[in-house]
């Protein structure tokens, strides 16, 4: 995520928190449904060392490893336990999530390459409330890749070779992986069923399979990093 985007994020979920009265909670041994929707900001780490070759002199090239932004929507499970600060949540989400790889050399070429995963994100979180409605967040995530081939790639100088094949040829060697995370968080829930929440995901695993290819390509552990900011609302089974 930019920088300079992070701090105001921080600073407007927190206002949003803030201006919300905190005075009561969701009712616990109250069973909830609920639904979730906002944004995400991931990265894609290691794309340098799995597509360059370390023949070719640093001092030659310049890479970046840029956010890209996408979106998430999703629902979930909530039950509050009697007399704990502890509640349950598992939920499930749709959401996109990659990064954008950026090249320059010398030679004025500049490509990038963008990863546009999605995933079917599975999450059993637990809750820690804090005072009144703020609470702390954490669980292991399960992502089930939905489009494995989801890569763009566009160039500055597509007569050194066409961009589409290119594209072509890139997304039939790397692979999008299943993708096992760890989310911490926290974030507000107001009394009237109003959920704002801002998680930080940890990558485990290798999120880029590098098959075999005529490209030199390596195998290497691509592990894919996001913060989510989302807005939620809460639902009584029964009233």
């Amino acid at each position: 995520m930019p920088k300079q985007l992070f701090p105001k994020l921080v600073f407007l979920t927190i206002f949003i928190a803030s201006s919300l009265q905190l005075t009561a909670q969701l009712k616990e041994k109250k069973f909830y449904y609920g639904f979730t929707a906002g944004a995400t900001f991931s990265t894609l780490s290691e794309v340098q060392t799995t597509i360059i070759r370390p023949i070719f002199p640093v001092d030659t090239y310049e890479t970046k490893n840029v956010p890209s932004t996408g979106v998430t929507t999703g629902m979930f499970v909530y039950y509050k336990f009697p007399k704990s600060k502890f509640a349950i949540q598992p939920q499930i989400n749709f959401a996109s999530q990659g990064g954008i790889f950026h090249y320059e050399d010398v030679e004025d070429l500049m490509y990038d390459i963008h990863f546009n995963y999605n995933y079917l994100n599975l999450s059993p979180l637990i809750k820690f409330y804090t005072v009144h409605g703020l609470f702390l967040t954490g669980g292991p995530q399960i992502g089930i890749i939905i489009n494995r081939s989801a890569l763009n790639y566009s160039s500055n100088q597509p007569e050194l070779g066409p961009d589409l094949q290119i594209q072509q040829s890139l997304r039939e060697v790397l692979k999008g992986n299943h993708n096992t995370s760890i989310i911490i968080g926290g974030g507000y829930d107001a009394p009237f069923g109003l959920s704002i929440n801002a998680h930080w995901v940890y990558g485990l695993s290798d999120a880029v399979e590098t098959l075999a290819n005529g490209f030199y390509f390596i195998e290497n552990k691509n592990v894919s990093n996001s913060f989510h900011i989302t807005l939620g609302y809460h639902i009584p089974f029964y009233k």
